[in-house]
């Protein structure tokens, strides 16, 4: 009778682990298809030297209805230069349309007493508020403007 019990335990555990790792092996999201994006950002002609991009999908092709994807974020480089990633490091963006968005970054302060020093990209958006991801690589500048109130 322990033999049996000590059986069916082991099976059960086999068979829970292999569910498990399954689930385990695929990632969220892969059913979609991403294209390596790359770009600068830009205002007033001179490169954006920090902050970061968001590529969020609104309009994927094949996608169900509420379920777009992930979306890809960057880190805006010294130099203006971004590079996007959804599922994998530098992997790119979900193929499809997508609304931008740039997040500026503020200086910490040092101390308690100290505020924070404001970005001086604060107030500004994307000029073009949606961009298309095609498959391929994809080569894209993004030019910020003063918010319009």
């Amino acid at each position: 009778m322990k033999v049996r019990s000590l059986a069916v335990v082991c099976v059960l555990s086999v068979a829970t682990g292999l569910l498990i790792l399954a689930g385990c092996g695929r990632k969220s999201g892969a059913e979609y298809k991403v294209a390596p994006v790359r770009g600068k950002v830009i205002y007033n002609g001179q490169p954006v030297t920090s902050g970061g991009i968001r590529f969020r999908p609104i309009e994927v092709p094949g996608a169900k209805e509420g379920s777009l994807g992930k979306p890809a974020t960057g880190e805006v480089k010294s130099d203006g230069t971004f590079v996007l990633s959804t599922y994998a490091d530098g992997d790119g963006a979900v193929v499809g349309k997508h609304e931008v968005s740039y997040i500026p970054v503020s200086k910490g302060a040092e101390t308690y007493e100290d505020k924070p020093e404001p970005s001086p990209y604060a107030g500004l958006v994307p000029k073009e508020k949606v961009v298309e991801v095609k498959p391929g690589q994809n080569e894209i500048t993004i030019e910020l403007v003063p918010m319009q109130k």
